[in-house]
């Protein structure tokens, strides 16, 4: 029986969405494969070039996250690394019981750290509460080597227990107890890429699955060439998110100061600036609490994101928004502003469940006492021969946005001198 189209076009949009987030690590493995398949034709010294660049790499990704103070990376890299060194030494004897137990065990281990260090609260690494991922690291590593101090057989089989017996499982290096943490754990990481998407999410999944092919080959050169890939990964992402913190609003998702200056030394001769201010905005904090603020803010900016016209809206600072229009007019722009604040001024903002609805006089409705109204001033100024100052005109909408606020809010003021 085929699915409802519905429940399909749902299914596509969400792997669509997934794929597109993953796009940055979809391109890394493909180059990651393309490199593996040309392993076999390296020279002995290449393979040696290759595995330096490759700790090399998951070394300066550790640097980068001590840097970063980003706890949750460096110990999942940290365990990388050691894995990788395990890994090299199991290939280089592939056939004895010891490389059977540290593969064995590594097949467990890999996959179960970073599925917990990406559980990890960000407190800092080298504090004294973040100690014991150190500890339980030391005892895996003491762990696994009094195991192939004992050097048993029955050990390394123990490790390689078949629960099932399917021919596809045999074809690969992988334990199945490992492949099943493997699966848990890819499925945790897609599910919360399908939720939201975030760069350390995605370079975790990927590092998943670097793991994965880490762990079936034995081949020095695919080694160096996933666990190179899977540093590169933690450090994209380290990069990413440092940018946005530092670009991006957190609260309402909106660019923020810094990003509004760059956008402004990037304007050509002919622009508008518009600055926005929610009306009494210090009414919800204190009425209704900061929580509410908080909704009011993220409602302004999502509905700013959706307003036509052409502005890029970033978060200025406080209850303060500024929309940026490259190439317009005051003229062109004025109907737009008018739009965008009689659409607020027209519609209810219900705190309990976040929602805006319509507010129309006469409308007899039950929740109508907890819907409240969220309205804006907003001042405009274009550039000019009296602006040709990007950061002189914002000054002027500014100017503009406070006259429009002493002079009964809830309207659009526009500097035409």
């Amino acid at each position: 029986m085929a699915a409802p189209a519905w429940v399909r076009t749902a299914a596509m949009k969400i792997f669509i969405g997934v794929i597109y987030s993953l796009l940055p690590e979809i391109i890394l493995l493909i180059a990651a494969a393309l490199l593996a398949g040309f392993i076999g034709q390296f020279p002995p010294s290449g393979i040696l070039a290759l595995e330096l660049v490759s700790l090399f790499i998951l070394l300066a990704a550790l640097a980068m996250s001590i840097q970063f103070n980003r706890r949750r990376i460096f110990f999942a890299l940290l365990s990388l690394t050691v894995a990788y060194g395990g890994l090299l030494a199991a290939a280089g004897a592939p056939d004895s019981v010891n490389a059977q137990i540290l593969s064995g065990g590594l097949c467990l281990l890999l996959p179960f750290n970073l599925l917990w260090t990406h559980a990890l609260a960000e407190r800092g690494i080298f504090t004294r509460r973040g100690a014991w991922p150190f500890a339980l690291l030391a005892i895996e590593i003491v762990f696994v080597a009094a195991l192939m101090g004992a050097g048993a057989l029955q050990v390394a089989r123990a490790l390689f227990v078949h629960f099932v017996n399917w021919p596809a499982l045999s074809a690969t290096g992988i334990s199945q107890p490992g492949l099943l943490l493997l699966a848990v754990g890819l499925l945790w990481f897609n599910d919360g890429l399908i939720r939201r998407h975030n760069p350390e999410l995605a370079a975790f999944f990927f590092s998943l699955v670097a793991a994965a092919v880490m762990l079936h080959t034995r081949q020095a050169g695919i080694l160096a060439t996933f666990a190179a890939a899977a540093g590169v990964a933690f450090g994209f992402a380290i990069v990413l998110e440092s940018w946005s913190m530092a670009y991006e609003d957190e609260l309402t998702g909106l660019p923020g100061r810094r990003a509004l200056e760059e956008q402004l030394r990037q304007l050509g001769s002919r622009y508008v600036i518009a600055m926005l201010d929610v009306d009494h905005f210090k009414r919800f904090n204190d009425d209704y609490g900061h929580d509410v603020g908080d909704q009011v803010l993220r409602l302004v900016a999502s509905r700013l994101q959706k307003s036509t016209g052409g502005g890029k809206p970033f978060r200025y600072g406080g209850e303060e928004f500024t929309l940026v229009f490259p190439g317009r007019t005051l003229e062109e722009v004025a109907p737009v502003l008018e739009a965008l604040r009689g659409d607020f001024a027209t519609s209810g903002f219900n705190p309990r469940r976040g929602e805006r609805r319509s507010a129309a006089p006469g409308v007899s409705d039950p929740d109508a006492e907890v819907a409240l109204r969220v309205t804006m001033s907003i001042g405009a100024a274009e550039s000019g021969a009296r602006h040709r100052d990007p950061w002189s005109v914002l000054m002027t909408a500014d100017r503009a946005l406070y006259k429009a606020k002493q002079t009964g809010r809830n309207q659009v003021c526009l500097d035409q001198a």
